[in-house]
């Protein structure tokens, strides 16, 4: 069974009961045989890496708290046969040691003490994955060669199959004129080297080592303040200087269907000042620890189990080479946004707090309303009503119109397509021009699906992509596909409100049609499959927020008024409507929006920094969260006890004042005036503010719900919805709860799923 450990602090770890036998082992400290009472308790075994069925690359770092009276030297720790007490050292009442060399599959570490025997299974898996994603997916482009680090060399050609390359450990280090430098070997202290103080304290010299390594097929970086002159030795546990004790895991944006290991990362934090996703130098001045790989870039593959078994691994790894961090911070806006949602939701304690920004709650709820945009836009460009940008943004529901286009120039309607078309290397991660659906240049020739020439090929659409966590559609054969629109009725709300004619609603309706099979326009709308309906609710793709409750949350955006913007801040909303229907309140999450429009003119400053702001609440929020010993009914209780004061939603203004008010769709208040929150094609359509119903259930279209509409307009309505309308006061079809944390697929045939024990 799965425990849930409510203490965010624990969540990433789990401690194995002690099983006290009758007869004990001999062979216990030094030879002697311990005495035992009848009250003597066994010690504890707790997996501090990672959780024990969790366990990759033939180690682990354990802690094992002694029962009273007992020291060190009265215990002797076996894994399997092999006698690997000397791996630990005593700190108090606990040992702390890393055993290695474990065999794939079951591992049995037995700790003999003076009271019992404590015997733990760490379930260890190869390095190279899988552990909960499924099988691997396949063709796979190894990509080490493109990545290119800071000193201008590429990271390294991959020595097998898996893409595996050397690890190689590089540093920077940072000028005081703020410029970032390579320090090379033997480490001597450049005259402009500038110093840092960590939040811990601690004043060190600016350099930052950045270990790049493989784990799962795809590439890591852990980077972090360390100067290799004065700092101890790199063990588990050592007293670091300018590392502060804490970790972040960036997760980057997009949405791409796999089939590459990918050179880019969400924050390359090698290149620092010149990767593409900024300076990380906010984040590793203060002492914390970065983590990422490029499958947490989520352009690179849009499957959040890989991105949470990625995560698992690298934080493993983490772990074991530098000692437990107090707490573990998720970091990332638009498609990294997603991955902190699902991963916290699905696979709670690998994260103990999450930043999203930019934000969407899940990747299949985000799909529909933005894949509609292309049918919309062709009932507005081939009908006979001439439409004004004005009404087509309220039948849309965007803060302009010009969102949807955006859209389309991105995603749209990519996501539901399969095509063996090749993109230009130029267009990769280049924002609006790059397209999602197209499988990567880097694909091997050949093996991308063409309807006519390769029927059988590789599918480049996001469904094919996650095959394993939905399976495979009977009645195509293809890998199961969610995206439907029977019964909706784009526009509703803008016809009901007077700002379209029913003319105009009635043939956007009968002119939206749907998708084929392969991503086609065609004039009847799209049913979905119900093999991905009910594994996207059951499975955990639709993400209901049941788990979220007990992390703190601090969501940021910035509000680019009536600039087009598919970062829409419904996406906020939608989460917290989420959150409160699943656990009776949202305390726990808050919201800070920046004005994005330009500057007053003449204004002292610009928008506010909200990633610094975030940054330095979250750490207030987790610290208080870590050391708070006191017992509460519930963990969200918990965390919404230690919500920093003062931290509340609010709106950040370009002449520097701040609104602290909340945040709702109803737009009260003056952030709500200045930073209205708009809507979408779902929601316009009747859906709710949850906007998780993928596919509707349907009710008989009436003519009384259409006041006012001519018989002869009616009646084309009703042609358009043979089977009815949808009735949004029922939930969605497939709808169910999470089946559980941590589920593992592809165990018993792909899109099923199974609790990981």
């Amino acid at each position: 069974m799965i425990q849930y450990f409510p203490n965010i602090r624990d969540a990433g770890k789990t401690a194995v009961s002690a099983v006290a036998v009758a007869a004990l082992l001999s062979g216990c400290g030094g030879g002697e045989t311990p005495a035992t009472s009848a009250d003597a308790k066994p010690a504890t075994i707790t997996v501090l890496s990672s959780r024990p069925e969790m366990v990759s690359d033939g180690s682990a770092l354990l802690k094992i708290s002694l029962p009273e009276g007992v020291v060190g030297s009265d215990v002797k720790v076996t894994r399997e046969a092999v006698d690997v007490t000397a791996n630990f050292k005593q700190s108090g009442e606990v040992l702390v040691g890393l055993i290695d060399g474990l065999s794939i599959g079951p591992n049995v570490v037995t700790v003999l003490a003076k009271g019992g025997v404590a015997k733990a299974t760490l379930v260890n898996h190869d390095k190279n994955g899988p552990i909960i994603s499924g099988p691997h997916q396949m063709p796979w482009a190894c990509e080490t060669e493109r990545l290119m680090l800071r000193d201008g060399t590429s990271f390294g050609k991959a020595i097998d199959e898996n893409c595996n390359a050397p690890t190689r450990t590089t540093y920077v280090y940072r000028t005081t004129s703020g410029e970032w430098k390579n320090l090379a070997a033997p480490f001597a202290i450049p005259a402009d080297m500038s110093t840092t103080t960590s939040l811990n304290g601690n004043t060190v010299n600016y350099i930052v080592r950045v270990e790049t390594g493989t784990l799962n097929r795809g590439i890591y970086q852990i980077a972090m303040l360390y100067d290799p002159n004065t700092e101890p030795q790199i063990a588990p546990g050592a007293a670091y200087k300018g590392w502060n004790g804490k970790a972040m895991y960036i997760f980057g944006g997009g949405v791409g269907s796999g089939y590459r290991q990918g050179f880019r990362l969400g924050t390359n934090v090698d290149v620092i000042a010149s990767g593409p996703f900024g300076d990380e130098h906010e984040k590793l001045s203060r002492g914390f620890a970065l983590l990422t790989s490029t499958l947490n870039l989520f352009q690179n593959n849009g499957s959040d189990v890989l991105s949470a078994e990625t995560a698992s691994m690298v934080k493993e790894r983490f772990i074991k080479t530098y000692g437990e961090p107090i707490y573990v911070m998720g970091w990332g806006g638009s498609g990294g946004a997603m991955q902190q949602h699902l991963i916290a939701n699905n696979y709670p304690g690998i994260l103990d707090g999450i930043v999203p920004s930019g934000s969407f709650p899940d990747t299949h709820t985000t799909l529909p309303s933005d894949v509609d945009c292309s049918l919309m836009h062709r009932a507005f460009d081939n009908g006979n009503e001439v439409w004004t940008d004005e009404e087509k943004t309220a039948a849309s529901g965007w803060n302009t119109w010009e969102t949807c286009p955006q859209w389309e120039s991105i995603y749209s309607p990519t996501w539901v397509v399969a095509t063996a078309t090749n993109i230009p290397e130029t267009n990769y991660g280049s924002g609006l021009l790059y397209d999602f659906n197209t499988c990567p240049l880097s694909m091997p020739p050949g093996t991308a699906y063409d309807p006519i020439t390769n029927p059988s090929g590789a599918r480049c659409d996001l469904y094919s992509g996650i095959k394993n966590l939905l399976g495979i559609d009977p009645l195509t054969g293809f890998p199961a596909r969610a995206y439907d629109n029977e019964g909706l009725q784009y526009g509703l709300g803008a016809y009901r409100n007077g700002k379209i004619s029913a003319e105009k609603f009635v043939e956007l309706n009968e002119l939206a049609g749907g998708y084929t099979v392969d991503g086609a326009l065609q004039a009847g709308r799209t049913q979905g499959s119900y093999v991905a309906l009910n594994a996207m609710y059951e499975f955990g793709r639709v993400n209901e927020g049941g788990n979220l409750g007990g992390i703190p949350i601090i969501d940021t955006r910035t509000d680019p008024g009536k600039g087009a913007q598919v970062h829409d801040s419904l996406r906020s909303i939608t989460m917290r409507e989420r959150l409160v229907r699943s656990n009776g309140s949202a305390a726990n999450q808050v919201m800070l929006k920046a004005d994005g429009t330009p500057p007053v003119p003449g204004s002292a400053q610009s928008p506010a920094n909200l990633d610094k702001i975030a940054l330095l609440a979250m750490d207030q929020w987790l610290s208080s969260v870590k050391a708070d010993k006191r017992s509460y009914a519930s963990a969200m209780e918990k965390v919404v006890s230690n919500k920093p004061a003062g931290l509340s939603d609010g709106c950040y203004l370009n002449t520097g004042e701040v609104i602290l008010e909340s945040f709702d769709a109803s737009n009260n208040g003056r952030c709500g005036t200045l930073m209205p929150v708009y809507s979408n094609p779902r929601i316009v359509a009747g859906a709710p503010l949850t906007d998780d119903v993928l596919k509707c259930q349907l009710k008989a279209i009436q003519a009384g719900d259409y006041p006012g509409m001519a018989l002869d307009l009616f009646t084309r309505l009703r042609a358009v919805f043979p089977n009815g309308v949808c009735d949004f006061s029922k939930p969605g079809i497939g709808v169910k709860p999470l089946k559980g944390t941590y589920l593992e697929f592809g165990v018993n045939g792909l899109g099923t799923a199974e609790v990981l024990k």
